[in-house]
């Protein structure tokens, strides 16, 4: 399913017309052990990667499991999502797999604030993560009950969370969603700059 988050990354990034492959720079926010880096790495040969998480295991997971492929590895940072270590408008595109449901609803919001900061205006930021009780609402006793038999504290709150509200809030627009099987896509898009302001 992480696989999916590829394709609105690449149209995403494609609004980058004056840039060339090797400058862009693409962020996974919890990316836990480099599976999806990994898919980014053959999608986006050139391009920098970035990956952030706040588990050191994880982090040396994602070392082994990336070092083991050619080229340039990404640049991976233990450090927490809600305080991203990143200069604002730095990157080009973000994604998220699998974090939010994890997380509470305040910290969701802080997430979302700090993928804005730091993403370039144009930047696109992707959210793959489970599907909401508005999807699918015959499933929704089964979504409970998967909070109580996984020990997932924040997952009730999180099938009945308005992520594009969220995203709407802090500035993003052009937002959409996508379902798969059991996971669900948000794209949204940082506002492009101004006239006379430049992106590079």
């Amino acid at each position: 399913m992480r696989r999916r988050v590829l394709a609105p990354l690449k149209g995403g990034l494609q609004g980058f017309e004056g840039v060339s492959a090797r400058e862009l720079r693409v962020l996974d926010v919890a990316c836990g052990t480099g599976r999806t880096l990994k898919f980014m790495g053959a999608t986006f040969p050139k391009a920098s990667l970035y990956g952030v998480d706040l588990s050191g295991a994880y982090l040396r997971k994602a070392n082994q499991l990336l070092s083991r492929i050619p080229g340039e590895l990404p640049q991976l940072i233990q450090a927490n999502a809600e305080a991203l270590p990143y200069q604002d408008n730095y990157f080009h595109g973000i994604t998220s797999v699998f974090l939010f449901h994890e997380l509470p609803p305040l910290a969701r919001q802080k997430v979302i604030e700090e993928a804005y900061r730091v993403l370039q205006p144009g930047g696109v930021f992707v959210i793959c993560d489970s599907i909401q009780a508005i999807d699918c609402p015959e499933l929704k006793e089964m979504m409970e009950n998967f909070a109580v038999m996984f020990h997932e504290p924040y997952y009730r709150n999180y099938i009945t969370d308005d992520l594009s509200d969220r995203l709407s809030q802090v500035g993003f627009e052009g937002i959409s969603t996508e379902q798969h099987f059991v996971s669900k896509y948000w794209i949204a898009h940082k506002k492009h700059t101004l006239a006379g302001d430049t992106v590079k």
